[in-house]
């Protein structure tokens, strides 16, 4: 029996955290990056490698888990600073997961989140302060979190379940958010076409 895995990628630019999250066995791992993070481009080899070993890790410890969706949070239009950073960051971690994937397969391009969709998702109000996060993860799926990027992370992994087997039990808002996802990705079928006639 297959073992659908769901994971959630928080890519803060300072805290980056991921999580891996199954219907049927609940959650798989959770990440951060450990010790002193380096700056500029190391920085950046650095959460490649570590997400790309993670990635290899839940291969190797379930041969029959698949992945069927990522989930990554977008960027915020509001952040006034650091922008160069998060975008940096982003494609980094994007282009990681792209090399776990054949360029074709929609798995290689995460559906990504808005924080207000986020924030919609876990607790029914697109405003609510991101510190009440883990306490409203707690309350609607029973899973304590002390640390705020884990927890957006897992809540990111329950919005990719979400979103790819619309599961009973959402609310209406969450339904509406999976709506609002589906196909929110930098998926295209083309592509390869494209690129195959460019090379002849």
């Amino acid at each position: 029996m297959t073992t659908d895995i769901y994971i959630g990628i928080d890519p803060g630019s300072k805290n980056c955290a991921l999580v891996a999250w199954s219907p049927s066995k609940g959650l798989l791992t959770t990440w951060k990056p450990k010790g002193t993070m380096p700056t500029g481009v190391l920085r950046l080899r650095r959460l490649m490698v570590d997400i790309s070993n993670e990635l290899e890790k839940l291969a190797s410890s379930d041969p029959s888990g698949e992945i069927k969706l990522i989930a990554m949070e977008a960027y915020s239009m509001a952040e006034k600073f650091g922008q160069h950073a998060s975008g940096e960051i982003g494609a980094a971690i994007k282009l990681t997961i792209l090399a776990h994937f054949a360029s074709d397969d929609r798995r290689a391009f995460p559906v990504l989140v808005a924080p207000q969709q986020l924030k919609k998702f876990t607790a029914g109000n697109g405003n609510t302060k991101k510190e009440m996060l883990p306490k409203e993860i707690l309350k609607r799926w029973g899973v304590d979190f002390d640390d705020m990027n884990i927890a957006e992370a897992y809540a990111l992994a329950r919005i990719a379940h979400a979103v790819e087997a619309r599961p009973e039990g959402l609310t209406q808002f969450q339904r509406d958010v999976a709506v609002a996802l589906d196909g929110r990705t930098e998926f295209d079928p083309t592509a390869t076409r494209r690129l195959v006639r460019v090379g002849r």
